[in-house]
């Protein structure tokens, strides 16, 4: 079958696919596959019943360009991935081996009037749940976290504050956006971005003016908790961290004084309310040092499942034998499976190539490469992200930050209160710095026993560094590192180092 013409659609199972338009429905969601995955889906459908070869699909997908059957390959896994071949006995694609592909499914063409229907109605109102006009439409299920979902679509079904809580870039927002739209439950539901309020005396405001709410001086949280009283319904709060007293007072209200509400929020800390539960969202999985990989095998792993994707669509077309698929998995390793950073890093494959974007991983360079025009602000760079972390620090908590880049691996308390402690940092301050960075995301506890270890690492790591040297305190806080020696594990000053953070007690071993 050819291409029908710009006014419609090949439909085929739940999906609902518009060459022309570049559009991907399943059942009421928009799907976002990636444009190569997208043209050899186009070529596919449209020849279904047809057994294309790869050369058949690389002229399509990547006309002009002479590209490794590899790249086929792994479009070919992520395309099946995307659009559930193999799941309930779902055929799509079929590999004929020694010839190439086939669409095997049936398929039939639809004018396109309905399909743009579908799509405003998606957009405004969105499937099972009745969303506000201006909730986020559910793209598509984000790499390696189909777990993550299903996890958390439990967790706030079942309980009336969640929080999600994680460093930059890993995905928080997305997350809340799809577990929204994959619950049921709820007759509404309602998107509050915070992420351009710059006062904490806006945030009432812009939850009333989210949740419809008219506008005037005399806004209270009794009226948000009388608009929300009458039916169940999901309120998202995304990007809390930087008004997040502000937040705890209407969450705090909601809870108190509102039956039928629950709150999804997301922040790079927790709010640490009565009743919060906090969902940690952890980078994406990536391969251990040992073992040699394979392409295959690497792609087991959702951090390199994404890193090449993105690689591909940078217009990256060198094959990927062992080294290099090795090479990639040190890469996500150092960018410690952080989803954004990994894309920001593989979308320059394509003009700097894999060595190069290796060797300038540390390099300022690579906190500035830009990604999604259509992003926010503090998601558009490396830099830009973890500015929005470091401005939220206070200037004492900014200048442990900063020197604990001089650590390449994980340290002790004992080593950081070594190179730290001075006339500005005393033991206690640095202990509470060393709780703050933790709870905002920015430093990691190293899992294990003993004695309490921490790492900075991937971009907060190499930001760090940056802004030591910025400081000239660079040299100072190195020297004191090369002389710092650990000694046998010991009892420092009485037994155990105790701070107050947070309202809670830190113990560390020293």
């Amino acid at each position: 079958m050819g291409f029908h013409g710009r006014n419609g659609y090949f439909g085929f199972g739940p999906y609902r696919l518009n060459p022309a338009a570049r559009v991907l429905l399943r059942d009421d969601d928009l799907l976002a596959i990636g444009s190569r995955a997208f043209d050899i889906l186009v070529a596919l459908v449209q020849n279904h019943g047809r057994v294309l070869s790869q050369a058949e699909l690389m002229a399509f997908a990547w006309p002009g360009l002479n590209v490794e059957a590899s790249n086929i390959r792994v479009q070919m896994t992520h395309l099946r991935r995307e659009i559930g071949c193999g799941e309930n006995g779902n055929r799509y694609i079929v590999s004929v081996a020694g010839r190439g592909y086939s669409f095997v499914a049936p398929v039939k063409w639809e004018d396109t009037a309905e399909l743009e229907r579908t799509v405003y109605t998606h957009l405004n109102h969105s499937g099972s749940v009745a969303m506000a006009t201006a909730f986020p439409p559910r793209l598509s299920h984000p790499v390696g976290r189909e777990e993550n979902v299903s996890k958390l679509s439990q967790m706030v079904a079942e309980r009336r504050f969640v929080t999600i809580v994680g460093t930059g870039g890993v995905g928080k927002t997305t997350l809340a956006i799809l577990v929204a739209h994959a619950l049921p439950a709820f007759e509404h539901a309602y998107f509050v971005d915070l992420g351009t309020i710059d006062s904490e005396a806006a945030v009432l405001g812009a939850v009333a003016s989210a949740l419809g709410i008219p506008l005037s001086e005399a806004n209270t949280t009794d009226d948000i908790v009388g608009h929300l009283s009458s039916q169940r319904t999901l309120v998202v709060l995304d990007n809390c961290e930087h008004v997040i007293d502000a937040v705890t007072d209407i969450v705090g209200s909601l809870l108190r004084h509102s039956a039928n509400a629950h709150i999804l929020a997301t922040s790079r800390e927790a709010f640490r309310l009565p009743g919060e539960g906090v969902y940690l969202l952890r980078p994406l999985a990536v391969p251990p040092h040992a073992g040699r990989l394979t392409l295959a095998k690497a792609l087991l792993w959702p951090a390199i499942q994404l890193f090449v994707d993105r690689a591909i669509d940078s217009g990256y077309l060198e094959p990927m034998g062992t080294e290099e698929v090795a090479t990639i998995a040190t890469i996500c390793r150092r960018l410690d499976g952080n989803p954004l950073a990994i894309e920001l890093v593989a979308s320059r494959m394509g003009s700097y190539g894999l060595e190069r974007v290796a060797e300038l991983l540390d390099n300022q360079l690579a906190l500035r490469w830009r990604g999604n025009r259509h992003a926010s602000a503090r998601h558009q760079t490396a830099e830009a992200m973890m500015d929005w972390s470091y401005a939220l620090l206070s200037e004492p908590d900014q200048q442990v930050f900063r020197r604990l880049s001089v650590f390449a691996g994980e340290f002790s308390v004992d080593a950081a209160i070594a190179i730290l402690e001075d006339d500005g940092h005393g033991h206690a301050d640095i202990i509470e710095s060393i709780g703050n960075l933790v709870d905002k995301s920015l430093l990691s506890p190293h899992p294990g026993t003993g004695p309490a270890h921490f790492m900075l690492t991937g971009i907060a790591r190499t930001y760090a560094a940056y802004k030591l040297l910025a400081t000239g305190e660079r040299a100072l806080i190195e020297e004191r590192r090369s002389l710092y020696q650990p000694q046998a594990p010991r009892q420092r000053r009485g037994s155990m180092a105790a701070s107050s953070h947070n309202g809670r007690a830190i113990q560390l071993q020293a």
